[in-house]
């Protein structure tokens, strides 16, 4: 249990917390702290209640949504694109919703995510805040991709929002679990661009398996943007061949693949066809 709770008064104060403290952890909305099951285990927790990180706000060409805004903040925002209000929405419990944020489900990047597959489809951008070896404070913003792959050198850092440009980008994801509450045994993001002469680029395709973590398929990707896979049948097979999974209490390895790559192949085919965006 929680048994010290620390205040912090601004972005450099928690992150000198942090630091002083090596096994205290952010507190935003605190679903995932001393949970059954969590990895997220700690006595000291830094409270990040006084950074006014929780407004979303129209940037012109893009949309910033602060780290510490909820997932019913996402659903009830006109500003969000609907591929995340619906994906804030696989949480199927309102005052979960209501507690659960944006920053901490994304920092944490489980197998088991919500967010974390739809917002690497999307080639979000990440706004972060560290101290250098010396002290320094400083802030950066960095592609998701990045932040995704080396996750564990980002342990010390702190997510100050996200940043959604609004191009014309498919996006799209799809969750599938036993129940609306229950830990999703696989949960899948598909985006990707098409110009005018209907050649496909920068396509991102992101798996999170309960026991496997969460996958970029590049392979795949690549194979798209190439013309090697143009139906969803190709994207299926594809996919099933290149995901790794293991049998848990969320399903075998078998049903994993198969039900990963329907996911991908159904979002797909929807993007080819002119889906939502």
């Amino acid at each position: 249990m929680i048994q010290e709770f620390l205040i912090a008064n601004d972005s450099e104060d928690a992150l000198k917390l942090r630091r002083n403290n090596p096994k205290s952890v952010f507190y935003a909305g605190g679903t995932e702290i001393n949970r059954l099951n969590s990895t997220v285990m700690a006595k000291t927790a830094i409270s990040l209640s006084k950074l006014h990180l929780n407004n979303i706000t129209d940037e012109g060409n893009s949309i910033r949504i602060g780290s510490m805004v909820t997932f019913q903040q996402l659903v009830e925002s006109p500003l969000v694109p609907q591929y995340l209000k619906d994906a804030a929405l696989y949480c199927g419990s309102f005052p979960r919703r209501n507690m659960a944020t944006l920053g901490g489900n994304l920092a944490l990047c489980g197998d088991h995510s919500y967010l974390a597959p739809v917002l690497l489809a999307s080639r979000a951008r990440l706004l972060t805040a560290n101290l250098t070896e010396g002290g320094a404070y400083s802030e950066d913003n960095i592609p998701i991709r990045e932040y995704h792959a080396y996750h564990s050198q980002f342990s010390g850092t702190l997510l100050l929002g996200v940043s959604l440009s609004k191009d014309q980008r498919f996006v799209g994801s799809s969750r599938f679990a036993n129940t609306l509450e229950s830990q999703a045994g696989v949960t899948v993001g598909f985006g990707a661009t098409k110009n005018n002469e209907g050649v496909i680029d920068h396509v991102r395709v992101y798996v999170a398996v309960k026991g496997s973590g969460v996958q970029r398929l590049s392979d795949v990707e690549n194979a798209i943007e190439n013309g090697e896979l143009t139906s969803r049948q190709d994207v299926q097979l594809a996919v099933g061949h290149a995901i790794e999974a293991k049998d848990d209490f969320t399903g075998s390895s078998s049903y994993k693949r198969y039900i990963a790559s329907e996911g991908i192949a159904q979002l797909f085919a929807e993007f080819v066809a002119g889906g939502a965006k």
